[in-house]
């Protein structure tokens, strides 16, 4: 169904044409009936959530489960997946732990085969594995550059090329949910692994989103700004300034898992393509959409201020001066 301002489509017996309203329907009024599409917890539908044992996983697994899905929880970690598992029966949904590699595209053909023998359909895939990483290109190793591409894009890719098919054979409405950053969109210094690979993801989600919308699919990707995750521990960093720098955005995050995984069902509902959460991470993206030039100085720059306030050296200082 194609939104209300933006082109034809029809529900409950109206038509949607351009910007023009239906009768006495106002735009909230609009809104508030797309927020009907929820499935409720009496009518349960299925779903896969891959990095599930932790952090933004299980926050959009507890959220998803007060909506009443059934989930299939998916990670590497089996305690952190019992853990949630706890948390997703208390809020009123149904679950199953399933240990999943995201980067072995025959553990996701299992898991798909595992998953038809029990459940009648398909009707979310979240992509929401990953990891991070950071280190100035030149320096942050090959292998590196590797691990994060391998979690980060080839695993939503995979597990699109594997449970879209099923998604599609059956009549109705599905999504696929897709967890990116906002730093595929602005690209900062010395995350290029991480950004290589969010973007990427950014770009399956439109080509997906192109695909399947005109069937009635949603697809969403979220670009979150920093938030409080648990990613840093386990991240791999080319030298201790890298990893303080993420540390410092860590800790001074404004919003939390939680807050991005109400924003994030919350548009997947409404099937909305971009959701970029943060007001920080907003206003970049809106500054590089407008004056791209002006946009890179100014990252650069308040990158570089990050490091004189950690005490130490940014080597990405130069980029401020270019034209």
């Amino acid at each position: 169904m194609t939104g209300f301002l933006t082109g034809p489509a029809t529900w409950a017996g109206f038509r949607f044409s351009g910007r023009i309203n239906p009768p006495n329907l106002s735009p909230t009024r609009c809104k508030f009936f797309l927020s009907l599409m929820a499935p409720s917890p009496s009518s349960p539908r299925h779903g896969i959530l891959t990095g599930a044992a932790g952090g933004l996983g299980r926050a959009l697994a507890v959220r998803l489960a007060r909506d009443g899905w059934r989930l299939a929880l998916t990670d590497q970690d089996e305690v952190g997946l019992a853990e949630t598992l706890e948390l997703v029966e208390a809020a009123g949904g149904h679950g199953e732990c399933e240990l999943l590699d995201v980067t072995d595209p025959v553990a996701w053909r299992q898991l798909r085969d595992r998953l038809q023998d029990r459940w009648p359909r398909l009707d979310l895939l979240v992509n929401n594995a990953g990891v991070c990483g950071a280190g100035a290109v030149g320096e942050f190793a090959p292998e590196d550059w590797q691990w994060i591409l391998d979690t980060n894009l080839q695993g939503p890719i995979y597990g699109c090329h594997t449970m879209v098919p099923w998604m599609t054979e059956q009549p109705g409405t599905a999504y696929v949910l897709n967890i990116a950053s906002v730093a595929g969109l602005i690209a900062p210094p010395t995350m290029g692994a991480y950004n290589v690979a969010k973007a990427g993801l950014i770009a399956l989600s439109e080509t997906l989103y192109n695909e399947l919308h005109p069937r009635g699919f949603g697809v969403t990707v979220v670009c979150p700004g920093f938030f409080q995750s648990n990613l840093i521990p386990s991240g791999r960093f080319s030298n201790e300034r890298s990893r303080q720098q993420a540390k410092e955005f860590n800790a001074t995050a404004r919003i939390t898992a939680t807050w991005v995984a109400d924003r994030a069902i919350r548009a997947m509902y409404r099937r909305k393509l971009y959701v970029v959460d943060g007001l920080r991470a907003r206003l970049l993206w809106r500054i590089k959409r407008m004056m791209p030039g002006a946009f890179h100085r100014l990252l650069s720059s308040w990158i570089a201020r990050v490091d004189r306030q950690l005490g130490e050296q940014s080597p990405t200082k130069t980029f401020s001066r270019r034209p």
